[in-house]
């Protein structure tokens, strides 16, 4: 079976992201496999299933997929032309042997929609004659067992290219996604869509940790919650701007509004944390900081978040 003249796309790690995604784009007609982790990839005999809601806790619309394709071999798969990495990047250092299996060198196109920065680097570090691309991922998601995902949110999604080198390959990708009836845009200037990304990551998913397991909800519900989330957002909009990105206080705004209407909307991290499950520190909190540490730029706020976040990881 071909789509667009692509044989196969495989989609790495059967989390939120990749079966809320991999469904839409199984949908479509594409043919999609998953690769799972040993021991997890047993939910193809139940199928897969997609629950859309509107909001936390609304009505469901269901939709049901028998006969999944699903292996914890990357050998079984062989070259492909479509590789997307949904796992959290706090696995990136052990995936790399798993993935080039999977592999052509100089043709198979990878999609990492992975939170925070430097996974694109990776990817391209990883695989240096591929085109390499980063998807932001603006979307309420959570998987409840395996092979089932809930939506509550549609969102978007944002697709640029490692330091913009293939923007061709971007715009296919971002094909591939609208023919699925996902809202996608490309991203000519992916540092700036990934700077936007964690104007919304560094607040929601830390302080929904670090305030003691707070929905989203009952974080913007208390004036002390919601001021720290437009406080660590300034710092991320002075970040930004000190690497030549410029982000509007009206793009700030739009991000606290379209939170509120998530409803009682529990972020991946605090998910991750609850499940015993490592945080993504480095890639949403470390790495903005070290490179606030860098340009010799004071964020408190996020000093302090980050602290509280290590101390919460190291301690379970």
């Amino acid at each position: 079976m071909q789509f667009g003249g692509m044989d196969k796309m495989v989609i790495v790690g059967p989390g939120a992201i990749g079966l809320y995604y991999g469904t839409k784009l199984l949908q479509s007609g594409l043919p999609v496999a998953w690769l799972a982790s040993s021991g997890n990839a047993d939910w193809a005999q139940s199928g897969l299933t997609l629950h859309l809601r509107k909001g936390a806790g609304g009505e469901a619309k269901s939709l049901h997929f028998d006969n999944v394709q699903v292996t914890d071999d990357p050998h079984a798969m062989g070259p492909i032309d479509w590789l997307v990495i949904t796992t959290k990047s706090t696995g990136n250092a052990a995936l790399g042997s798993r993935l080039k299996p999977m592999v052509e060198v100089g043709k198979t196109r990878l999609l990492t929609l992975q939170n925070g920065m430097g996974n694109a680097e990776w990817l391209h570090e990883l695989v240096p004659q591929n085109p390499v691309m980063a998807g932001l991922c603006f979307v309420c998601a959570n998987r409840i067992a395996p092979g089932v995902v809930e939506n509550y949110h549609p969102g978007r999604v944002e697709i640029g290219s490692f330091e913009d080198r293939w923007p061709e390959d971007a715009i296919a990708a971002c094909r591939l996604f609208e023919n699925a009836g996902i809202k996608v845009n490309h991203a000519p200037k992916l540092l700036q869509a990934l700077w936007r990304k964690l104007c919304w990551n560094i607040p929601f998913n830390g302080l929904s940790v670090a305030l003691g397991g707070l929905t989203t909800d009952k974080i913007l519900a208390d004036p002390a919650g919601k001021a720290r989330v437009e406080g660590l957002m300034r710092e991320v909009q002075q970040l930004a701007a000190v690497e030549g990105v410029a982000i509007d206080d009206a793009f700030l705004q739009s991000q606290v509004d379209v939170t509120y209407r998530m409803g009682a909307y529990r972020p991946s991290s605090l998910v991750d944390f609850e499940a015993g499950r490592p945080l993504e520190l480095e890639a949403i909190w470390g790495e903005p900081l070290q490179r606030a540490r860098q340009h010799g730029i004071d964020c408190p706020l996020l000093e302090q978040l980050y602290g509280k976040l290590s101390t919460a990881d190291g301690h379970r």
